[in-house]
């Protein structure tokens, strides 16, 4: 568990990268985890897939080694809780308002020799109507290298700026285009995904209402990532939490910001 805690050095988002996050949605960074620490992630995954260590079955989905994903893993298991998050939380600072909280993290695992999967086209937003405004960002980190073949993350560049009406249970399981035809996208508006291939260690942003997804794995090897999903500051609770398997506000009144120890913030390097 040591070398969680031996980041990488910190670092920052210039202006223009910044200017294209707010103007398209989506932004690749920087590296934010060492070799040691995927060796270790990588490791704890096989374990907590494979049940040698205890994890609650129902934040789990599958239970086998085709397992798909496991979440609110800082809140359960110590050796993710123990990651050090200044590299991922210095990028976010530069693009959320502060102070930057995690809502939730997940691990995905993308099972190989599954090219026909597709994860349907979605905004998270969707799945976080409990929350408000919608401003919350995804930092999607790649544990394996994520490419075309091995079903990297596809986004809709400048859809987060789309207003879409429309609810969660509207998604069609048997059609994962679906939302790319939706009749509120804006007349003329280019729907072609664009695809965010990412390296192993290194990051990928995208705001809650980017349209996103992915195609399956023609690969041999398994592709796996570790995904944070951040508060800005300003985001404050306005429902009821609906999947016993996302983030609980058990001490959090209707209208009150999301914040408190169950929701920590993440740390920031110097300013540049």
């Amino acid at each position: 568990m040591d070398s969680l805690s031996e980041s990488i050095e910190p670092r920052h988002f210039n202006s223009q990268q910044i200017a294209f996050f707010e103007e398209n949605g989506y932004l690749s960074g920087p590296r934010v985890l060492s070799d040691d620490q995927i060796d270790v992630l990588k490791n704890r995954i096989d374990d907590l897939i494979t049940g040698r260590v205890d994890f609650p079955q129902h934040l789990k989905t599958g239970g086998d080694l085709a397992l798909a994903k496991i979440v609110n893993l800082y809140r359960h298991d110590a050796v993710f809780a123990a990651i050090d998050h200044t590299p991922m939380g210095t990028l976010a600072n530069d693009l959320m308002t502060a102070p930057v909280r995690l809502w939730e993290d997940q691990m995905i695992m993308k099972v190989p020799h599954e090219g026909a999967a597709a994860l349907a086209w979605h905004q998270d937003c969707a799945f976080w109507d409990y929350v408000a405004p919608a401003e919350l960002v995804t930092c999607w980190i790649a544990l394996d290298d994520a490419a075309v073949a091995n079903g990297c993350m596809h986004v809709v560049p400048g859809s987060h700026r789309w207003d879409l009406d429309y609810h969660r249970d509207e998604l069609h399981a048997d059609d994962p285009n679906w939302l790319l035809k939706h009749p509120d996208i804006p007349a003329g508006a280019c729907v072609e995904p664009v695809p965010c291939e990412v390296k192993a260690g290194h990051c990928h942003f995208h705001h809650c209402r980017t349209l996103h997804g992915s195609y399956g794995s023609t690969t041999a090897s398994p592709r796996r990532s570790y995904v944070l999903h951040l508060l800005p500051g300003n985001i404050r609770r306005i429902g009821q939490p609906w999947n016993p398997r996302m983030a609980q506000m058990h001490d959090i009144a209707d209208g009150a910001l999301v914040e408190g120890p169950d929701f920590p913030e993440l740390p920031c390097g110097a300013s540049v």
